[in-house]
């Protein structure tokens, strides 16, 4: 029962922050009101957006990462991947632990715009911290 819980909770989160990137890709400025807003809010620090590539990349990411536990909880098979995927679902679980566990890291911060830390702390360290438990929750499933 957990599991569907779990696996849906990131499947329907991984989707949304997703779509997010792709309205980005195409020019969307949200939750910014200008280029330089958006780079403050968003990335916290520099004075570029990303480019097509790195965009596209993120986007396979985390279509791939928002599809795999729903995969898995519907016994799809994945080649290879299916002996795996309990390192699979950790390796995701700590790559969310340590985007979350940023906001704890003082010498990272300083970089940082006042309003990035703000919503860091606000939004992208939580929500970052509750897929990391999601995901190792579905990892503890498959040891």
């Amino acid at each position: 029962m957990l599991s569907a819980v779990f696996s849906f909770y990131i499947f329907i989160i991984m989707s949304i922050i997703t779509k997010f990137h792709i309205y980005w890709l195409q020019g969307g400025l949200w939750p910014g009101k200008d280029k330089q807003d958006f780079i403050d809010k968003v990335l916290g620090n520099g004075n570029e957006v990303p480019g097509l590539v790195a965009y596209i990349f993120v986007i396979l990411t985390f279509v791939i990462m928002a599809i795999f536990p729903l995969a898995v909880y519907y016994n799809i098979d994945l080649g290879i991947i299916s002996m795996y995927k309990q390192y699979v679902f950790l390796v995701f679980a700590i790559i969310f632990f340590l985007r979350g566990a940023t906001m704890f890291v003082s010498f990272l911060a300083k970089k940082a715009t006042p309003i990035f830390l703000e919503y860091n702390k606000k939004f992208y360290a939580p929500l970052c911290l509750s897929l990391s438990i999601s995901y190792f929750y579905l990892y503890t499933l498959y040891i």
